[in-house]
């Protein structure tokens, strides 16, 4: 392509005699060369149309026909004419008209050059344009600028989890996964990105494991077992079966959606870790970081209690015997010291706290025991079987595993509407703030069963005066959670007595709170002045009734 740029351009024109001669000469050389077309440029003059636009037109339908023959070359595998197409053509890549031609080369060509990789690499607003076929060949050399495009990404997916933790009407850890990944646009972005490059798709695990290590946020885990089976979804893809524990997640995906891990996928997990025994990557790198994922973490903890139940029910081992209760509980733990477990503090094959099963699991078991036995239901009646405070709560904060259970034993008795045991078991709610009752996944899912299950607001106004008031103004999502509450009650029988209870004080949040909550607090107080002025319209309405039909009655009579 002999073209003259702006620098020749600049050169003849300063140097000619003649400069309307040398536009003309100019305009000959780079015009279009079609004598068919000649005569009709006076016209066009004539009519107004600039230059510029009738060649930009003219452009445009010129881009199209050569796209659609690139793609007919492509499919006839011309490489060779691919070849010259593009040495031809790069040199006018940064004409904006014709950029799409060139990487429309580029998307079917086998190899790229590196100098033309190095070039679109180097310039913004070309690298931009590129196809995703290019994009992905550039990235699997330069890790730098893969993880710049990654970051925006993973990071708009954690502000999408956060915002929906943040509702309640719906619970987060019990849609389907399938659901989640094929709706949610982060995923989605990441499949794409990657395509079928196994390298890449490397790089974003490895890089969600060292987000995870260095900042502890489990959703980076959440997200890694998220993009596994998306490819997964795929079917026959390439990227999901070069994961060393594509089987085990996938069972751990089959348990998500049935919301339980059965006896079945019980022995596959098993079976797939005594396989890989030796290896310590799978063994104390992949398999804890997944498991710490908090949808994980939930059924696990969800599959425990409802087993203590089932041996109240069935007669069962105690929890020292039951080896299905034991094997549920080494891999809870290992979600939940995953961290320790990649620092190399700790082994798959550490062995469970002994006390775990003789003593505290025991205990929880004679508390259901109890509760179904105890005949006096009233607030007032309190249990007689509980240990004392100190020794209780110290083992529940020394013993991560054994605070995820208490927390998923509280969420259990709600949501099987046992109140007079919830009751007495809800102070010790305050012991753990610093260990996960103040934690939004803990009180997303808690807040949106005592939504679904307690009736009486009665029970509601316990739990508030028991928990949420006393560290609403030390615990922010506390607070965020206990105006949930509130609003939730505000059109319930009697509900307006209870919201104005707390509304004005002890729930009200003070300035070393955030806009968010402020706003959220403003919104409830305009709800329920909304919902006063309707009751005293009602019962406006109501006595001005009774009033009318008084004053017929006298009339009559």
């Amino acid at each position: 392509m002999n073209i003259n740029f702006k620098e020749d351009l600049k050169t003849t024109l300063t140097n000619c005699e003649d400069p309307f001669r040398a536009i003309k000469d100019i305009q000959d050389e780079n015009g279009i060369a079609l004598a068919q077309i000649r005569p009709a440029l006076p016209l066009l003059d004539l009519l107004g149309v600039k230059r510029l636009d009738f060649h930009l037109a003219v452009l445009d339908d010129m881009k199209d026909r050569l796209i659609k023959r690139i793609q007919e070359l492509a499919q006839h595998d011309d490489k060779q004419q691919l070849e010259i197409l593009l040495e031809k053509s790069f040199a006018v890549i940064n004409l904006t008209h014709v950029t799409p031609i060139v990487m429309e080369i580029v998307k079917y060509m086998p190899r790229i050059p590196d100098k033309y990789v190095k070039y679109i690499t180097e310039h913004e607003q070309i690298y931009s344009r590129a196809p995703i076929e290019l994009k992905r060949l550039i990235w699997t050399d330069n890790h730098t600028l893969f993880q710049k495009e990654l970051q925006p990404i993973i990071a708009q997916y954690l502000t999408n989890v956060e915002e929906q933790l943040l509702q309640c009407d719906h619970n987060y850890f019990l849609q389907l996964p399938k659901q989640r990944r094929q709706t949610s646009p982060t995923i989605q972005s990441l499949v794409h990105m990657i395509g079928t490059n196994i390298k890449l798709y490397d790089i974003v695990r490895t890089s969600l494991q060292k987000l995870f290590q260095r900042t502890k946020i489990a959703h980076y885990s959440s997200l890694r077992l998220l993009l596994l089976m998306a490819f997964h979804d795929l079917e026959n893809n390439s990227v999901s079966k070069s994961d060393s524990i594509h089987i085990f997640v996938w069972t751990l995906d089959a348990a998500l959606k049935e919301r339980k891990l059965d006896v079945k996928k019980q022995r596959e997990i098993e079976q797939f870790l005594d396989a890989h025994a030796r290896d310590t990557d799978i063994i104390n790198k992949h398999i804890p970081f997944v498991l710490a994922d908090p949808n994980i973490i939930s059924i696990l903890a969800k599959s425990c209690v409802l087993l203590l139940h089932k041996q109240v029910d069935d007669e069962m081992p105690l929890p020292r015997s039951n080896k299905e209760l034991q094997f549920l509980l080494k891999l809870l733990n290992m979600g939940l010291c995953a961290w320790d477990v990649l620092d190399g503090a700790m082994s798959y094959h550490d062995p469970i706290d002994s006390r775990l099963l003789t003593h505290y699991l025991p205990y929880l078991i004679r508390l259901i025991v109890e509760n179904r036995l105890n005949t006096d239901t009233s607030s007032s009646s309190i249990l007689k079987l509980l240990l004392p405070q100190t020794e209780f709560v110290q083992y529940m904060i020394n013993n991560r595993l054994a605070c995820q259970l208490f927390l998923r034993f509280i969420i259990e008795i709600y949501h099987q509407k046992q109140f007079w045991l919830a009751t007495q078991l809800i102070p010790y709610l305050n012991e753990l703030v610093e260990y996960g009752s103040a934690d939004k996944l803990f009180l997303h899912q808690f807040v949106y069963f005592v939504r679904q299950s307690v009736e009486p607001i009665h029970y509601i106004g316990i739990l508030l005066d028991k928990f949420f008031v006393l560290q609403a103004q030390g615990h922010e999502f506390i607070l965020y959670y206990g105006l949930i509450l509130l609003k939730h009650v505000l059109h319930k029988t009697n509900g307006t007595n209870l919201v104005s209870k707390y509304l004005s004080v002890s729930l009200k949040p003070s300035h070393n709170h955030s806009i968010f909550i402020h706003d959220k607090y403003q919104q409830l107080v305009h709800d329920y002045d909304e919902c006063i002025r309707q009751i005293q319209s009602r019962e406006h309405i109501q006595q001005q009734t009774s009033t009318d039909k008084q004053n017929s009655f006298s009339i009559f009579h």
